[in-house]
């Protein structure tokens, strides 16, 4: 009998011992919930909040006690996310959501809910348990970034149209449209290039709109303007789009590449004088349209720069504009 006291006794002292150790990790438990900086909830699917820490009450505004009396679904702004928030919980036994809820005082606020389903005796679930963490902070400098960056994308994209436009301008003559010195220099070049590999034949033709100072002497500088855009504008008809028409300067325009034979030069020549002759019987101007032209020709064989084309072609059409003038 004293045996059995002795191992009572023994037994009884560890017993007691561990309950006192339970107790004080529930405590030390319960302090850190109350302790922690984020949110600790625990609330049923119908969206009563059974548990809440300290933090989560001050995240949002209430008393502890007040928060309890609330039910989840109410501090949704958007109330069709809980729904969500819980299919995603049950599916997914560790996952995280951002969502925005509505403080006491109206305002909003940003949350990530790290949250699992905690099912019962019968299988269904019983209850959600989360850590809410406030990332306000994080998406209010997330929002400011994207506007930021919305912001550089729309000044990118201006700037590049004005690059572009300023491309444009550089290379188009503004009073006709059509390619200025520079551009059309810059691209027949290209041109020439092709023909070169090719071994093609071009043509290039220089041309002078007649008696611009008199039409500016007679009826004014706007008027022979108006010359210029009527004759850019029969180029344009005339030739082909992959033709380089530019207005040279002044009352002079080149074409290249107009063909790549003789009888095709001849026949785009003929088109542009019937254009011209259509302009004039219309009688709706104050200006009749007339030219003066050279063609010069690049012959692979004997290869050349388009400034010698524009040379060469330059010197026949003066040389049929003294001819016109009996000089």
């Amino acid at each position: 009998m004293k045996k059995k006291r002795i191992l009572s006794s023994a037994k009884a002292a560890p017993d007691g011992v561990l309950k006192q150790k339970n107790g004080e990790r529930e405590k030390r438990y319960l302090a850190l919930l109350d302790n922690l900086p984020v949110g600790i909830y625990r609330t049923t699917p119908d969206g009563t909040i059974i548990e809440a820490n300290p933090a989560l009450a001050k995240m949002l505004g209430y008393r502890e006690s007040e928060l309890k009396k609330i039910n989840a679904k109410d501090l949704y702004i958007q109330k069709s996310q809980r729904e969500s928030f819980r299919k995603m919980v049950e599916k997914d036994p560790f996952t995280s959501f951002e969502f925005k809820l509505r403080r006491k005082d109206g305002r909003s606020i940003w949350g990530r809910d790290y949250a699992q389903a905690v099912a019962g005796p019968d299988g269904r679930i019983a209850y959600y348990d989360g850590i809410l963490v406030d990332i306000t902070r994080e998406k209010t400098t997330e929002e400011k970034l994207k506007k930021a960056l919305t912001k550089l994308k729309e000044s990118n994209r201006e700037r590049l149209k004005m690059i572009n436009e300023l491309e444009s301008h550089s290379v188009t003559d503004d009073l006709t449209g059509l390619y200025n010195r520079r551009g059309f220099f810059m691209i027949a070049k290209e041109y020439l290039n092709m023909a070169s590999r090719n071994k093609t034949k071009m043509f290039l033709l220089f041309l002078d709109l007649d008696h611009l100072k008199n039409i500016n002497d007679s009826f004014g500088h706007h008027v022979g303007d108006a010359a210029l855009v009527e004759l850019a504008k029969i180029l344009k008809r005339t030739f082909r789009n992959s033709d380089i028409k530019g207005r040279m300067g002044g009352d002079e325009f080149a074409v290249f590449p107009i063909d790549a034979s003789l009888t095709g030069v001849e026949t785009v020549l003929g088109r542009l004088n019937k254009y011209m002759k259509a302009f004039n019987s219309a009688g709706d101007a104050l200006f009749k349209l007339s030219i003066s032209s050279g063609v010069a020709c690049y012959d692979p064989e004997f290869p050349s720069t388009i400034e010698d084309l524009m040379v060469r072609a330059d010197k026949l059409m003066y040389e049929e504009k003294r001819q016109k003038h009996g000089i």
